[in-house]
């Protein structure tokens, strides 16, 4: 699809169009594809002219394939090359009201309105729009003097006479330096998120933290293992929807195990996962081409896990050049050419050193950077580890604290490796609220086994709090 783009994109450049506008947009993958044509011309012909990304809302409040306007907002928002973003087709102004309130209030883009004259009626088999001229004008004036919306055009079932109104309100406008500054001085919240094709998921949720399903894993669930190596992928999707149930907010996606095709695998399953899962995703692989495959098949913002500096710039590079051309956010770990940092001032300085190149180098937001400054074992009583968890969580607060756009994660589990399951899980869970306190925004967990405190039994608590911290008594034997 993106070559069949390409060729339009090409013509109508070259022919002395003034901007591509990517419009009636109701599959947001489709829309991807679009603007990965258009982002590769650019790039080849070094040249850049406005580009307009207009998403189709139907009556009932989202696109024909589900897709919210948050989550399709979410999804465009990374693509640089998009200047515009809004909506036309399908319905009369006043049933786009809401989305364009949610645009006015959320979209970093000027935004866009063309909609049609009211909803079509089926007449005698042809289409009619009753929507009045006076009517277009009412309610475009609503969405330019009260949200400030930057363009507007009239679609389906307008007339030259609706059209000449439009006119009117844009004269207004320029005539006007009250109403001008107020609509470029638009103010908008925009917090760090995610999406599937059909929701949005902002990285802060309160109470803390983003729950992020680790079940969807080849090498840690045993279930999830079986039934891809019997290529049951219907059973794999179910896998994820039961994830949804227990709490999970996002689910995490690996595939690669000895023997199987990971490129294949990941492709199978991200094609099912795009429509069939609510949630958004979070592809986790070491290979480059598995992770090219997995953005390419998925419509909404992924994130992807993840990039360290082990083998130093080269693999980042390739994979925050995927992240920038794809719209997704990314998991840095603090890892570089000496290995796992364990100090909180190493896994800053790591962490560090990967803000700079991501922003400074490869022109990604600070938003969608996730630090995962790694949890070592307590459960092994190895006394190299016995402050990790104490290094862990300071390194959090560094991170938070000197680059407060960015958020953190962590595997959870990692902290109660080799204990007994129900050990396991009250470990896990008292960390987990210590991690949060110091600015944890995202947990790796499986979210049925995460208790609250007060679940806890004090004694249960308190072991848990002495581990974590490294408050070791020791005994003194006198003569």
């Amino acid at each position: 699809m993106q070559k069949s783009y390409y060729t339009q994109v090409c013509g109508l450049i070259e022919g002395g169009v003034d901007l591509l506008c990517v419009e009636t947009c109701q599959d947001i993958l489709q829309t991807k594809s679009a603007l990965f044509a258009i982002q590769n011309y650019f790039e080849e012909k070094k040249t850049k002219i406005p580009v307009i990304v207009s998403v189709t809302v139907e009556s009932i409040g989202t696109m024909l394939m589900g897709t919210e306007i948050s989550a399709a907002l979410t999804s465009i928002e990374p693509y640089d090359i998009v200047d515009v973003f809004g909506i036309n087709c399908a319905t009369g102004p006043k049933e786009m009201e809401e989305s364009v309130r949610y645009l006015s209030n959320n979209s970093p883009k000027k935004n866009f309105v063309m909609p049609n004259a009211g909803i079509p009626e089926n007449i005698g088999g042809i289409a009619h729009y009753q929507l009045s001229p006076n009517e277009m004008e009412h309610w475009m004036k609503h969405f330019v003097f009260n949200f400030g919306v930057n363009l507007i055009g009239g679609c389906c079932g307008t007339t030259p006479n609706h059209i000449e109104k439009l006119v009117q309100i844009a004269n207004e406008v320029s005539q006007n330096k009250t109403i001008k500054e107020k609509i470029l001085s638009r103010k908008y919240f925009f917090p760090s998120s995610c999406s599937s094709i059909y929701s949005s998921q902002t990285f802060k949720v309160e109470p803390s933290p983003i729950l992020i399903g680790e079940r969807c894993n080849a090498n840690g669930s045993k279930k999830f293992r079986e039934l891809l190596l019997k290529d049951d992928y219907d059973g794999i999707v179910q896998i994820g929807k039961e994830q949804i149930k227990s709490g999970t907010h996002i689910l995490d996606i690996c595939v690669a195990y000895v023997g199987r095709d990971e490129a294949n695998d990941m492709k199978e399953i991200m094609q099912r996962f795009n429509t069939q899962v609510s949630i958004p995703l979070m592809i986790d692989s070491t290979e480059v081409n598995v992770i090219e495959i997995a953005l390419k098949n998925y419509g909404g913002k992924a994130i992807v896990n993840s990039i360290n500096l082990e083998d130093g710039e080269n693999r980042v590079g390739k994979i925050l050049t995927l992240c920038k051309k794809y719209g997704a956010s990314v998991v840095a770990l603090t890892i570089d050419e000496d290995g796992m940092a364990k100090t909180f001032q190493k896994k800053f300085e790591i962490a560090k050193r990967i803000r700079d190149i991501a922003v400074e180098k490869y022109n990604l937001q600070e938003e969608n950077l996730i630090f995962d400054t790694l949890t070592f074992t307590l459960g092994s009583g190895d006394e190299e580890f016995r402050k990790s968890a104490i290094e862990t969580i300071e390194a959090i607060y560094l991170i938070k604290k000197k680059f407060p756009k960015c958020s953190t994660s962590l595997g959870i589990s990692n902290i109660s490796f080799g204990l007994n399951e129900n050990t396991r899980n009250v470990l896990n869970s008292v960390f987990l609220h210590y991690a949060i306190e110091k600015g944890l925004d995202m947990a790796i967990v499986h979210a049925s086994k995460i208790m609250p405190l007060y679940q806890i039994d004090e004694v249960g608590k308190e072991l848990s709090k002495k581990l974590i911290f490294d408050e070791r008594k020791f005994e003194t034997i006198e003569n």
